[in-house]
């Protein structure tokens, strides 16, 4: 019998915990609620922008979409009710970030996929640029024909230029 009360007190306290999430209890919360879905709707007139950003003082799309949302909240419509209806009346262009399930979960990966893919092709360029250089020997001591310049052709030259000047 305890088992039993302990299950329904626990259903009560759930099903009221979440009903309380659904519909805000005042004006404060509808408010909050009401921000909260135009900051987070496009403005279909083009510029852009939110529900709540748009800048043009008379937009023709902005103005209906906000009293429609701010209806559905003063009659305790709850929120997830309320952005179906504005897609269902409006389009998926309504929403500001798009849902991330079907092919919008294009939109959220392929940013990735290309920053992943161009940072490859960066690294394989770069490899190959510096794979065509001679190797830098790594001996401290440098040998004497490079450091007298007798085997360099082009050395020699721009010395004796040199010394017909210094005459």
């Amino acid at each position: 019998m305890k088992q039993l009360v302990m299950i329904l007190s626990i259903l009560v306290i759930f099903t009221s915990a979440r009903a309380a999430e659904q519909i805000p209890a005042g004006t404060a919360d509808k408010d909050a609620l009401y921000e909260s879905l135009i900051s987070n709707m496009a403005c279909l007139c083009g510029c852009g922008t939110t529900l709540k950003t748009c800048p043009h003082e008379a937009c023709d799309k902005a103005i209906p979409a906000r009293k429609e949302i701010r209806q559905m909240v003063d009659s305790g419509t709850p929120r997830q009710e309320i952005m179906n209806q504005m897609v269902k009346g409006h389009g998926e262009a309504i929403l500001a970030a798009p849902t991330f399930k079907g092919f919008n979960v294009m939109a959220w990966v392929m940013p990735f996929v290309a920053i992943a893919a161009v940072g490859a092709l960066v690294a394989m360029i770069l490899k190959r640029w510096s794979g065509n250089r001679a190797p830098v020997s790594t001996n401290a001591a440098p040998k004497k024909e490079a450091a007298s310049g007798e085997g360099d052709p082009y050395l020699k030259k721009m010395r004796d230029e040199l010394d017909k000047y210094e005459e």
